[in-house]
């Protein structure tokens, strides 16, 4: 059985049988093993992603924005600037103004908002929307600029704009990030200013639809698999996860599998309808003995042992703790642990310190995603040190997540962190390019080299230290472009971001003079003081997550992709 046929079929989004009436009961080409399961009776309906849409304005820009505005969407925004200003969500600098005077200005931009729900997430699901200037207005850059609160609609097609619904089905705001990095490394071009990814500051607003659509209705059926799933996950407390009708059945998230819910589709896809004791005896075998062949889909089957539950603990452990298996092991291992045995821990740990074990970056993700289990935490702390810098990175988050002391975070501001990690080995400077942005420095003190003379690309931020100094000049140009402001920081990398990030002070009398520089115009700087080796450092980029990709290359990805 060949992966790609058995996702195809069985736990991937079914576009269409394109069979004969009447339909069959159960798809004809699931493999033997996985007849019987949830999948085989049903498609899974909608499996799409939603894209959300709204016009919107940018505030805070620095003289870039524009007063252009077609005179639909300025009616549509000025009932949102009112509404926003009543409710007291306008910045201070512009609550005299009306809502006309705030369009008009050149310190905002009327831009259209693009973003993607993802399929079957439930309310309050994070997501990256993109930002765009509005086509026919004068906006020369969205850079410092942050997105007013926003409801998002779905709509038809992709450029009518035309909503489906009254209700949002997303809301957003945030400050925008501008991709600082040169798109193609060969001609140094850079990103459009005019467009930009405000990181995380989507929110769905509703639980969207799960429903199992049956390939021929059939109450019997459906009542079988309501009862069989709300008997499988059903927690207390927790609503009931499954309501049939003749046609389908509609599913609920139950609260444990809120933040794994595409997880917990896979595990209904593969839950078998029958449960008595010799039948699942009998399958357990059936994939035991499938999973002893070679280039079989261990995903797949980890997904029925897991679905099946504890009554399959026996057959795990045998095959965990059985040596010379590989990632049968470590597939046992993992649905184990996930089933609730403790003892499968310490086989991961086993996996994820050995470099020549070919499942040890899954058993290290494993590990990370269990950094609560007290052996999990202390293998991640060795690991930490690692040299293979994906390795660190994945102990870093798991590590992050129980707020271990070998991660120290630095307030700076309310858009974005900094951390420095205790970690040995090369030096490294994270750029977290996903939700919640940070920047994240791997090893204790840092430093600039002695003797910097830098310049950013847009001449806008000067930093300079002759051989003897003891402290850094940073000298940054003020909006209007003819004033200039100097502050004095260590060569400590760590102490130069906070000294860009926090609010520009006149010495002689303390009075904010300019907001701190934001995420994307430090991370630009960043960039090219490793590029030019003043900071002796490797650069990463990092995002996960779906949405457009904010650190997207000619002829390439970001790293960590």
């Amino acid at each position: 059985m060949k992966r790609y046929i058995f996702i195809s079929l069985f736990f991937a989004v079914i576009y269409g049988c394109g069979t004969q009436a009447p339909p069959p009961s159960e798809h004809p080409d699931v493999p033997p093993t996985f007849r019987g399961t949830v999948g085989s009776y049903c498609e899974l309906f909608p499996d799409n992603p939603v894209r959300v849409q709204a016009y919107s304005l940018v505030l805070g820009l620095s003289g870039t924005g524009s007063s252009e505005c077609p005179p639909t969407i300025k009616s549509y925004l000025v009932k949102q600037l009112r509404s926003l200003r009543d409710r007291g969500y306008l910045p201070n600098i512009y609550r005299q103004l009306t809502a006309e005077q705030i369009i008009a200005s050149s310190s905002t931009a009327v831009v259209e908002v693009i973003g993607t729900v993802p399929a079957r997430a439930p309310k309050g699901e994070r997501l990256n929307v993109e930002v765009t200037v509005l086509e026919g207005t004068q906006t020369t850059s969205l850079q410092g600029g942050w997105l007013m609160p926003t409801d998002l609609r779905q709509v038809v097609g992709r450029y009518t704009g035309r909503p489906l619904a009254r209700q949002p089905t997303a809301r957003a705001a945030g400050p925008i990030f501008i991709n600082p990095l040169p798109l193609s490394l060969v001609t140094g071009q850079k990103a459009d200013p005019r467009r930009g990814i405000v990181l995380g500051g989507g929110q769905s607003t509703a639980d969207r639809t799960i429903r199992l659509s049956l390939l021929r209705p059939d109450f019997r059926i459906a009542q079988q698999i309501q009862n069989r799933l709300n008997s499988r996950f059903e927690e207390p407390e927790g609503p009931k996860v499954a309501e049939a009708t003749r046609e389908y059945v509609n599913l609920r998230i139950p609260p444990s599998y809120r933040n794994r819910y595409n997880h917990f589709v896979s595990l209904v896809w593969a839950l078998f309808l029958q449960n008595s004791p010799g039948f699942l005896d009998n399958k357990l075998s059936e994939l035991q003995i499938l999973a002893g062949q070679p280039g079989q889909d261990y995903e797949t089957i980890s997904l029925a042992w897991e679905a099946i539950g504890r009554p399959a603990l026996g057959n795990l452990e045998l095959l965990y703790r059985e040596e010379g298996l590989g990632e049968v092991s470590f597939y046992a291992a993992r649905t184990a642990l996930n089933l609730g045995d403790p003892q499968a821990i310490n086989v991961l740990i086993t996996m994820a310190q050995d470099e020549n074990h070919p499942s040890q970056l899954p058993a290290i993700q494993v590990l990370s995603e269990n950094s609560s289990n007290v052996r999990s935490r202390s293998t991640l702390r060795k690991l930490i040190h690692d040299k293979n810098h994906q390795i660190r990175l994945w102990a870093y988050q798991g590590l992050r997540k129980t707020g271990d002391p070998s991660i120290r975070s630095v307030a700076l501001s309310r858009d974005f962190g900094l951390e420095v990690v205790d970690s040995s080995g090369e030096k490294i400077i994270y750029i977290w390019a996903a939700l919640d942005p940070r920047i994240i420095i791997f090893g204790e003190d840092l430093r600039c080299r002695q003797n910097i003379f830098f310049e950013s690309q847009d001449e806008a931020v000067l930093i300079n230290a002759d051989a003897d100094d003891r402290l850094l000049t940073i000298t940054r140009r003020l909006a209007g472009g003819n004033e200039y402001m100097s502050l004095r920081s260590s060569f400590v990398v760590e102490d130069m971001i906070q000294t860009m990030a926090r609010p520009w002070k006149s010495i002689l009398d303390e009075r904010p003079r300019a907001g701190g520089l934001n995420f994307s115009e430090i991370v630009g700087i960043l960039y090219e003081l490793c590029e030019k080796k003043v900071i002796p450092a490797r650069f990463e980029l990092h995002r996960v997550g779906g949405g457009p990709n904010p650190l997207a290359r000619e002829g390439g990805k970001g790293k960590g992709e």
